[in-house]
Parts: structure tokens; sequence; C-alpha cells
């Protein structure tokens, strides 16, 4: 069971990481701060472009050209894996930190067999032998709900349902029992009920192993499920970080609450929908004071001048609970 003196498993402080475009510097993460606890789930939500991605995949140190990570620190397990040279980073992933990605079609290989692209996590990162490496990858594709796995083991990966693919990128995530692993919208492409069979196995799997998780989603009604915490980003930053309970009985940012009123209902009229008015900010053109000001009712209604001229920090707005709005601090500026 966790402890509060756990120490975290990964602890991210200051994470920039820009694009550099003909049209500007895309500020995709700028100054995020994130923490996950062992055998703990932190859900980050937010909508498409806010740097969810972005930033799992500075994490991972995948970043492609034109992006570059400007700045920050990413401590796994206290040591900084932006110090670390691609060697070391490598000799990490799948072994120690793994991320399963949002669509199992373009991540797996199409001329390797299923089995064999397991199996090559074991030979990477184990060094043990090749028929041992292919019953273990049989095993992997048994505890991840794959039937006939010893004959699943020899398709390719079109041969594969779409479930079935994201299994077996699960198992590779999971083959070396990672301390640390990253769920980039895990479920996009599947049907509601395969969805929750994956989520559900992500879940029991993470606690048999007690593998820390971020899970990167859109979808709040999946952290409501899966999560411990909730990390919620706009426009490249944590916008508000609490516990799963406080988060939605009581959230404190704009955007959170408006992002929830936004859930559909069962039920509901169409027309009783909450719409967030207005736009997400340009990467390349942010605005100098809050994000999320042009669209923020409460500011309209409080008429804060500080929220168009100066950027809110992230602060305590109760016990285990942040959140970026002058609404909070007792001196806006």
């Amino acid at each position: 069971m966790n402890t509060a003196t756990d120490a975290p498993v990964l602890s991210v402080t200051g994470l920039k990481t820009w694009f550099h475009t003909r049209d500007g510097i895309a500020k995709s993460v700028d100054g995020v701060d994130l923490e996950v606890q062992p055998g703990k789930v932190l859900g980050v939500v937010g909508e498409s472009g806010c740097g969810k991605s972005v930033t799992a995949l500075s994490i991972m140190r995948l970043i492609p050209p034109p992006g570059r990570i400007e700045n920050g620190q990413v401590l796994f397990k206290g040591e900084d894996l932006l110090s670390l040279s691609p060697t070391e980073m490598a000799k990490l992933r799948g072994e120690h930190i793994s991320m399963i990605f949002q669509d199992p079609g373009s991540s797996l290989n199409p001329v390797v067999t299923a089995g064999n692209q397991i199996a090559e996590m074991y030979e990477i990162h184990r060094q043990t032998a090749a028929r041992a490496n292919q019953d273990k990858a049989i095993e992997m594709l048994e505890k991840v709900g794959i039937p006939d796995p010893g004959q699943r083991a020899s398709a390719y990966p079109h041969e594969l349902s779409g479930g079935m693919a994201q299994r077996v990128m699960i198992a590779m995530a999971l083959a070396c029992e990672p301390q640390l692993l990253i769920a980039d919208e895990p479920t996009t492409a599947l049907d509601v009920t395969i969805q929750s069979q994956i989520l559900e196995l992500i879940r029991e799997l993470q606690e048999q192993t007690r593998t820390a998780v971020i899970l990167i989603t859109h979808d709040l009604g999946v952290v409501a499920q899966m999560a411990d915490r909730i990390a919620v980003m706009y426009a490249g930053e944590v916008v508000e970080e609490s516990d799963v309970t406080n988060l939605f009985d009581e959230p404190r940012h704009p955007y959170t609450r408006q992002l929830l009123k936004s859930i559909p209902v069962l039920g509901a009229n169409q027309d009783d929908l909450a719409v967030i008015p207005g736009r997400v900010p340009s990467l390349v053109d942010l605005p100098g004071g809050c994000r999320f000001a042009a669209r923020c009712e409460a500011r309209t209604e409080v008429g804060l001048a500080a929220c168009t001229e100066s950027r809110p920090p992230l602060e305590a707005v109760g016990t285990g609970h942040k959140a970026r709005c002058w609404m909070y601090l007792d001196n806006p500026p």
C-alpha cells in the first residue's frame, strides 16, 4: 500500500518543450510540473493541442525536430533523464519506463509478428535465450487477455483487431515490469466495450506490479474511473491539480469548471450542452496574462485586470489541491 513517505517515481519540474517553426516558436509545453507516486495513477487531461502528448514524449526523450526540450528537470527515481546520454536513455526505455502509444497500427512493426515484437523486449533488456523469450512473449499475450496466445504470437499486426493490437502494445510495454508506464490515449480508436476492457487490464496489471502510471486522455470519464490524481492542462501548462474526488466535487480553476460542464449527460437535451466560448490561444503568440483569460467567465465577473496582464502561478488552494488563477491569491498584481 502506498504511504505518504514514498518518494515519487517521477518528478517533473519546469519542463519546457518548444517547436521552432517558420511562424515562430510554438511553446507546446511551457513550465510543466508533475509528480507521480509508486502504484498510483496520474491522469493528465485537457483539450487536443494542450501539450499532453508532448509532455509524455518529452519525458521519454522522443521529441522529433523541430521540437526541442529547452529547460526543466525530469527526475526518474532521483536521476535526471534530461542529463542522460542517448544510449543511457535507450537502456531505460522499455525496461524501466514504458509507453503505450495512441495508435498501435502505426506503432507496431508491420513486418514482425506480435510474438517476436514482445520477445525483442526481453532480448534487448534481459539478454535471455531466444526460446525463453518466445515463451515469455506467449505468457504476456495470455496475461493481457488474448485468446489462443500461442497462435496469435505468430500473427502480424494487420491480422489483429484494433483491440488485440492494443493489447500487444500493452504486453510490450509491461514485458519488463517497468516502474513507470505512460499511456497516451490508449483507447482512442477502440469501441466502448474494448475501451473498458483495456482500461481494466491496465488497472489490474498496474495494481499487481505497483507500477506508477501517467494516463493521458481527453476523456474525463476515463480519469474518473482510473486516476488517483488529475492534472488539467491548458495551452501548454498545468492549470489545476488535485486528487480525483476534489477535482470533480470542487473544481477551482474556471477552465476545469467549464470542462466539467461540457460533459454530455445521458438523456439531456442537446441544446443544453455547455460550450466553452472562444478559442485556445496560438502557442506561437501566447497572451502575457492568464492563458484562459479571454474565455473566462470568472474574469468578467471579478474584473481582475491582472488576468490579462500577468501570468498566474500554480498555487495551493487547499490540501493537495493547486490552481493557476489570480482569484485565489491575496494580492494579485
